[in-house]
């Protein structure tokens, strides 16, 4: 699922603190190193800010992003409820807290923080929350809740190509492979497809009879993400060539 940074906000002026502006600067830094694929430079700062603030909502999203990097889903679980509760009233935070929940099998309330999540006021990225429940719901068999969610995702940002993705798989699921067709295109041709996008690309061309479609879908996957989950699970799907 989609996680979400966000700046830490730099507080500015006489009357800030100065040890607010620390702690805003060393979880900006940290969230920084995290979108660079850093999150072990990371830590260092994220700790530096929880040292003076040790309820900094953008520095514990941050930590949480850090343990789900190392695998520590424990770690990142209570890292991720501490910043929401921090600070509930930040799309993206709500954001990975539902991630974290649906992770751990809680989907009914991961469900309802990402609908909190995307009627935020001021949040300007309503589709990640909505593409995440969507995937959410789909990973655990409930294809009615997931059509609702990816629905309104595509409706959120029509060119999101992850909120194509997820509806495409579930369109193939249901057997509506022209759609699902149409999804997918619109996920690459925004060009944020990725390999799940072309793993289920293949797995609809070869289902709407067109093998030599299916066997592009298969190259291009193994070409540009060679040795992936999706790359590996399409050969042993016995797709493509």
């Amino acid at each position: 699922m989609l996680a979400v940074l966000m700046v830490a906000g730099c507080a500015t002026g006489p009357e800030v603190p100065d040890d607010r502006r620390a702690a805003d600067s060393h979880a900006g830094a940290g969230l920084y190193l995290i979108a660079e694929g850093q999150p072990d430079q990371a830590r260092s700062r994220l700790e530096r800010a929880l040292q003076i603030d040790a309820e900094h909502p953008q520095a514990l999203t941050g930590m949480g992003l850090v343990a789900e990097s190392q695998g520590d889903a424990q770690a990142a679980h209570g890292y991720h409820q501490r910043a929401a509760q921090a600070d509930p009233d930040s799309g993206a935070i709500l954001n990975n807290w539902g991630r974290s929940l649906c992770r751990a099998g809680e989907e009914d309330d991961a469900l309802a923080v990402f609908a909190e999540a995307a009627q935020v006021d001021g949040y300007d990225a309503a589709e990640v929350p909505l593409t995440n429940a969507a995937r959410c719901a789909l990973d655990a068999g409930r294809e009615d809740a997931a059509a609702r969610r990816a629905d309104a995702a595509v409706e959120a940002a029509p060119e999101f190509a992850p909120a194509r993705v997820v509806r495409g798989e579930l369109r193939y699921r249901q057997g509506a492979l022209e759609a699902a067709a149409d999804d997918l295109a619109r996920a690459r041709d925004s060009g944020g497809a990725g390999a799940r996008g072309l793993y289920w690309s293949a797995r609809v061309a070869a289902a709407r009879d067109r093998p030599e479609e299916a066997a592009a879908f298969a190259q291009r996957l193994a070409e540009r993400f060679p040795g992936s989950e999706w790359s590996e699970r399409l050969h042993a799907d016995e797709v493509g060539p």
